[in-house]
């Protein structure tokens, strides 16, 4: 998936869910109950033991991304795995560039109105938002004054029931992580499934959005 396709597909659904586990069975157990769900975007964290291993089992179900990117190297082997965006807590220059010379889609970390003018002038299309929950919704408004045009994906505290506010303040999607996948939900497919599809009716894709209006 090009760069550009992988944005307008995160734009176009709103919503990300973060997979981290203690394996890559349960990982994959979790991505298959948010495709279930309804969800179509999900992120993998290189943070779980054999995260390559789940990224590649769900690559064909999913729209599948590598997080926590932390060197070129990573950006390589999630790739290869099969992830089609790559996520960073921090923003990493030689890895904007890999990913510019690949023509994948990377979203690196920002916070401050300095990281996120940075990440926006290396030409990173879309900058994740952490930790959000330090801020706020209302910090997003604030940041699109200075940053108009900027595509801001807040991840960190968010939940169904605080999303919206998120995306009213003007962020394009927002990530959704333990707060849907847990150690609790993980044990009940099931009900990560419910909880899933519960997230995403209340976070209308934009195209939903548009036919309803």
């Amino acid at each position: 998936m090009s760069a550009p396709k992988a944005a307008a597909r995160l734009e176009a659904e709103r919503l990300l869910a973060i997979v981290r586990t203690d394996s890559a069975a349960d990982a994959r157990v979790a991505g298959e109950a948010l495709v279930a769900g309804g969800i179509a975007c999900v992120e993998v964290s290189l943070t779980t033991p054999g995260a390559l291993e789940a990224i590649a089992a769900l690559a064909g179900h999913a729209a599948v991304g590598a997080g926590t990117i932390r060197s070129v190297a990573d950006a390589e082997a999630a790739v290869s795995a099969g992830a089609g965006y790559l996520l960073s807590p921090h923003a990493d220059l030689a890895v904007v560039a890999w990913a510019r010379e690949h023509d994948v889609l990377y979203i690196p970390g920002a916070l401050t109105p300095t990281e996120v003018a940075a990440a926006l002038d290396a030409g990173s299309p879309i900058v994740k938002l952490f930790p959000a929950r330090a801020v706020g919704a209302v910090y997003v408004r604030d940041l699109l004054g200075p940053f108009p045009g900027a595509k801001l994906l807040p991840t960190g505290g968010i939940d169904a029931a605080n999303a919206r506010e998120y995306l009213e303040a003007g962020a394009v999607a927002v990530a959704l992580g333990s707060s849907l996948i847990n150690a609790a939900t993980i044990a009940d497919p099931t009900r990560l499934a419910a909880l899933a599809g519960q997230a995403r009716a209340a976070i209308p894709t934009s195209t939903t959005t548009t036919e309803a209006t």
